[in-house]
This record gives structure tokens, C-alpha cells and sequence, in this order.
């Protein structure tokens, strides 16, 4: 009996703690800086406890929810917002070939084998 494979599978090798290369990367840039900050510096308690909370926090929402990929989405949809239908951009990505009488005309592509 055939078992079809997907081909869309996306398998990230875990190194350390179950964590992947990236979020051990993320670890490293902002959860290591934040246990310096608290443990070494001579400032006041509360100051080092919130500087190393947020850069915790701010580490732990690029490790596990992805929080990079949601920046790129909102700057993408910043650098779009302003588009209008009539504009060269706009008429590019939609493949807007003509407008005559309310009817949108597109150009027609072959799709990709």
C-alpha cells in the first residue's frame, strides 16, 4: 500500500532544550544580555527588573510565536497601505491590463508546471 509523502513539510532540527538554531539564536542576542543587566549592574532593583522582563519578554515573542514574521507582514502592509487602484504598483501586482466602463481587464498568465 502507497503512502503519499507531503512535499510541504517543514522539519527544523531541535539542538538544545528542544529549541531550534534560530530560537537559540534569539536566546542568546536577548535572554543572555537580560541576565547581565540584572545580575552585574550596580542600578536599582526595579530598574533591572524591568529592563531584563522586557527584554525577556521581547526574546520569548520571537522564540515561540513567531514575532518576526508578524513584523515583516506589518511592514509590508505600511509600505502598501497608501496603494490606490490607479496607481503603477497597484496595476503591476494585480495585473490590471485595462478599466473601460466599470470592467477590470487583467492580463492572462500561463500557470507555472
Amino acid at each position: 500500500m502507497a503512502y503519499k509523502i507531503p512535499q510541504k513539510l517543514q522539519y527544523e532540527e531541535k539542538i538544545i532544550f528542544g529549541l531550534t538554531f534560530k530560537q537559540l539564536a534569539y536566546a542568546m542576542l536577548l535572554i543572555l544580555p537580560a541576565i547581565l543587566i540584572f545580575l552585574k549592574t550596580d542600578i536599582n532593583i526595579y530598574a533591572k527588573a524591568v529592563i531584563a522582563s522586557i527584554l525577556s519578554g521581547i526574546a520569548f515573542l520571537f522564540m515561540f510565536f513567531d514575532f518576526s514574521s508578524y513584523i515583516k507582514n506589518m511592514t509590508s502592509w505600511f509600505k502598501s497601505r497608501e496603494m490606490w487602484l490607479m496607481d503603477k504598483k497597484m496595476q503591476n501586482f494585480l495585473a490590471i491590463e485595462k478599466i473601460e466602463k466599470g470592467v477590470l481587464y487583467v492580463r492572462h498568465y500561463k500557470k507555472p508546471k
